[in-house]
């Protein structure tokens, strides 16, 4: 469970170190892409971790954020700009 303390590590290890080095796929060469180009006007991010993708969105985008852990929403809502965010749902995706 990600907490604040842990997630001002999140980019560094997650985003920086693991997606590098354990899943030969780098954020900003690959990921970054990725997700930008699968952004629609109005998205649906779930897992939002600390909201670092969020902050490369246009303006006029309307996000929803899902993710079980409120401090993720809470990070991921402010990184991103409040005007951004159209809803934050605390839920399990595993669950109906």
């Amino acid at each position: 469970m990600y907490t604040p303390l842990t997630l001002k590590l999140y980019d560094w290890w997650v985003l920086g170190v693991s997606n590098r080095l354990a899943w030969g796929c780098p954020t900003k060469e690959h990921l970054l892409p990725h997700f930008l180009e699968h952004l629609g006007n109005n998205h649906l991010d779930i897992g939002v971790g600390t909201g670092f993708y969020l902050t490369h969105v246009p303006e006029s985008s309307l996000i929803s954020l899902m993710d079980l852990n409120e401090a993720s929403l809470n990070a991921a809502s402010t990184r991103a700009g409040e005007s951004k965010i159209k809803h934050k749902i605390s839920h399990d995706v595993f669950e109906p």
